[in-house]
């Protein structure tokens, strides 16, 4: 903005207001998130909301400059980032064509330095090349293996925290566990893990009703 009166391209900043355009820019960003709340809540998808670019490029900036233009390579930094941080997921893709030079070059490079501070972090990427289609699918299930894992030690640690059995998991009514659109409260990544957390009111429920059928058989 600082050298708007140099910008004289085609579609430079002279003789523009880059403030406005900006207020502009941010208005329309808002309008448009409302409009996807709006219509996310009328068909039942609740707990759902568009990414916060600013906060991605934000978290990337200590490891991948933004200024670097070229693609989407900060965006696959901070979103493994956050990915991990928030416990969204416990697998993160990346898939990209080949010679995508700033993606393959964050995914070989910086990628590698965020695994190191986020150990726990899955990370894979995949390049659309059509050439050894063996291997692709190789490290893909080896990695689903991991990530199967990672899910599997949550759940059991949400199992262990809430003190319930798989068997108690099991006596639920189908009804509150198999509505397609409701999500349970996030804690962790594992969608299983996150039902267990959610379901204290039934688990109570379900021992009221099991001692009131003891003392009523008694």
């Amino acid at each position: 903005m600082n050298l708007r009166q140099a910008d004289s391209g085609r579609k430079g900043l002279e003789g523009k207001k880059p403030q406005l355009r900006l207020r502009m820019l941010q208005l329309a960003d808002r309008t448009v998130r409302v409009m996807f709340q709006t219509y996310a809540k009328a068909i039942g998808l609740r707990g759902y909301h568009l990414p916060d670019m600013d906060e991605i490029a934000k978290v990337a900036h200590n490891h991948y400059n933004n200024h670097l233009r070229g693609g989407e390579g900060h965006m696959e930094v901070g979103k493994l980032i956050l990915n991990v941080v928030k416990r969204k997921v416990n697998m993160t893709v990346s898939v990209k064509p080949f010679g995508c030079m700033p993606s393959s070059g964050v995914s070989d490079g910086v990628q590698s330095l965020i695994t190191e501070i986020h150990p726990e972090a899955i990370f894979l990427p995949i390049e659309t090349t059509g050439d050894g289609a063996i291997n692709v699918y190789s490290r893909i299930q080896m990695m689903l293996f991991k990530a199967k894992q990672a899910a599997q030690k949550e759940f059991d640690e949400a199992l262990m925290k809430k003190g319930v059995t798989v068997e108690k998991l099991r006596m639920m009514d189908s009804s509150q566990s198999t509505r397609p659109l409701q999500t349970s409260r996030h804690v962790v990544a594992c969608t299983a893990a996150n039902m267990v957390y959610s379901t204290r009111g039934f688990f109570n429920w379900f021992s009221f009703r099991r001692n009131k059928e003891e003392m009523e058989s008694i």
